[in-house]
């Protein structure tokens, strides 16, 4: 499997606990005491998939997701908050700032160990290096193009870039804010508002017929495309 599952968590039991569980399922884990140790690994490796604590000492899970983030080359890993703060509101802002699931202590292993399953095995079919494929939806990312059931679809670069970032995470929910922050979305020079990613995805459903009921709005947080239950 070699998938790599990087766990930042300070207490030292559960922390091993949960590194023996995904190592008998076959994973490599890392574990780290807290967000700064994380932050200097991620520089290096990229892991498949983090667990991450909220309420670590030097750096807490919510910044160290802000700062994971701001990273191109973690935008796309998938993140799961495993903490003791369960208010509706601790996990709405665990959404906010980039985690793609949140899971309240004491967290059942066969629970986790689905949410890992989905988050690692769940990808658009990759044609060739340059292609996407999501049912009948298939983007080719070398010239900008997209079609639906072998139908060419007319998409703006802004509407490609985003079904392109929804498209690399099937099933997982990609915040507003997380949107936002995709320079390669929106460039360096503009201001975008969670009404603006409203308007694209409403355009690109529009445009996408039979493929936009696969975009997903997840209430309150962002978007993500799913196939149908």
């Amino acid at each position: 499997m070699d998938k790599l599952i990087a766990i930042a968590e300070d207490e030292k039991d559960l922390a091993e606990i949960l590194s023996i569980n995904l190592n008998n399922e076959g994973y490599k884990t890392k574990i780290f005491s807290n967000g700064l140790e994380l932050l200097k690994f991620c520089e290096l490796i990229v892991p498949d998939l983090i667990l991450l604590d909220i309420m670590m000492p030097s750096l807490d899970g919510i910044e160290t997701c802000k700062l994971l983030r701001k990273k191109s080359k973690l935008e796309d890993v998938p993140i799961v908050f495993i903490t003791a703060k369960a208010a509706e509101s601790d996990i709405v802002v665990g959404h906010e700032v980039g985690g793609n699931d949140y899971l309240v202590k004491p967290v059942s292993t066969q629970i986790l160990l689905s949410k890992i399953r989905r988050f690692l095995n769940r990808s658009p079919n990759i044609i060739d290096q340059n292609l996407l494929k999501f049912n009948e939806i298939i983007i080719n990312m070398d010239s900008y193009t997209t079609t639906v059931n072998q139908k060419k679809i007319q998409l703006t670069t802004t509407e490609f870039l985003l079904l392109e970032a929804l498209l690399k995470n099937i099933g997982r929910v990609l915040s507003r804010d997380q949107l936002i922050k995709r320079k390669r979305i929106w460039g360096d020079d503009k201001v975008i508002y969670d009404r603006t990613i409203d308007v694209h995805v409403k355009n690109l459903r529009e445009k996408l017929g039979s493929g936009g009921r696969y975009i997903k709005t997840v209430r309150g947080i962002g978007y993500k495309i799913e196939a149908d239950d």
